[in-house]
């Protein structure tokens, strides 16, 4: 969902608008580090509005470093012209550790900070309340209505 949103609002139109300015090519690495930019700048807001608490920018940065990550990668792929590759076992492995990593650095703290996980806790119970007094509600409508059609 979220690539289906960026790439149309974010991705494409910065990399049309750098291809006139530095070629197609190379226009790639502005568009992708542009739409990491954006997303941290979303994440950042919707950390700020689940927890209310003033933003430390850790979120910015996890994006950024992950956005000049991906722009590195382009790069080397373009310059090695798939002469030499990783295992697909090997770059998995460390991609999902260098997530992890920097996520446990600067992602997750975010989210004990805000208290997310008490929060979603909190919410679940809300709906589990409301599906039990509307089920109960639903209950006692049809046996009103059962009493009505039987004396009727």
């Amino acid at each position: 969902m979220v690539t289906g949103i960026l790439r149309p609002t974010v991705y494409e139109p910065i990399r049309s608008l750098f291809s006139r300015a530095i070629g197609r090519k190379w226009a790639t690495l502005a568009a992708v580090f542009g739409t990491f930019v954006v997303s941290a700048v979303m994440h950042e807001l919707m950390f700020y509005y689940l927890g209310r608490v003033k933003p430390t920018w850790e979120i910015t940065w996890f994006f950024l470093l992950h956005g000049f990550c991906v722009m590195v990668e382009i790069v080397l792929k373009k310059a090695l012209d798939g002469k030499w590759r990783l295992p697909t076992l090997v770059s998995g492995f460390l991609t999902v550790g260098f997530v992890m990593a920097t996520g446990y650095w600067w992602f997750f703290p975010k989210f004990v900070q805000c208290q997310i996980d008490v929060r979603a806790f909190e919410d679940y119970a809300a709906v589990g309340a409301l599906m039990r007094n509307a089920g109960e509600s639903a209950l006692r409508f049809s046996r009103g209505h059962a009493l009505v059609s039987q004396q009727l």
